[in-house]
């Protein structure tokens, strides 16, 4: 280990706000290098892009080094005046890596410069908005359409694509953002009776 990186390190660990390196150029070179400071410190880090391409690029690279989570955070592209919606992939993004970090999750945090200054809800609201589901445990149906509802799911019936959700009866399908395939919780009154992967 290089006398230099000792150095780096002994500065993340002691806390100093302000730590300089010089001589590294490239992106995944940086990458490298902050991987491996969170590897050995255990200290989550937020990396702020120029740009939302920037930012996939630094996600690439230290998805290369790290074997940590990474969350991304990438700006709306669209004006938040202009009556444009956002793009859906952003949002999803946006919105899975909010509720990671706010759940103790995303130790190296990539961000564009841009969506540093959108608002972004506080953690006791994000956390409020998910919920964990597992069978024979009660919630009511209407109380997760809510939640669906509330964090930006759209009905559809049938569902096709992430982010859409459906309601049938006692019957609920849901394809999250992170997930390849959508779920069916089939509810027996208030109470999870099954949760299983389906193919829409």
């Amino acid at each position: 280990m290089s006398k230099e990186f000792e150095q780096l390190k002994a500065a993340v660990d002691a806390g100093e706000r302000v730590v300089t390196l010089s001589g590294v150029t490239s992106t995944s070179a940086k990458a490298h290098i902050i991987a491996r400071l969170r590897g050995e410190t255990k200290k989550r880090f937020a990396i702020v892009a120029d740009s939302n391409t920037d930012l996939d690029v630094w996600a690439s690279d230290l998805s290369f080094w790290s074997e940590s989570a990474i969350a991304t955070i990438p700006s709306f592209e669209a004006d938040p005046y202009s009556g444009v919606s956002p793009h859906a992939e952003t949002q999803e993004r946006r919105a899975l890596s909010l509720w990671r970090i706010a759940n103790g999750g995303g130790g190296l945090v990539v961000l564009s410069a841009r969506s540093l200054i959108q608002r972004t809800p506080g953690v006791a609201e994000i956390q409020n908005l998910g919920c964990e589901l597992v069978r024979d445990n009660d919630i009511a149906p209407e109380q997760l359409v809510g939640k669906l509802i509330a964090g930006g799911y759209v009905r559809e019936d049938p569902i096709f694509g992430p982010g859409q959700f459906s309601l049938r009866g006692g019957i609920i399908d849901i394809w999250s953002p992170d997930a390849e395939q959508p779920v069916r919780i089939e509810f027996f009154g208030d109470t999870v009776d099954s949760i299983r992967v389906f193919d829409p």
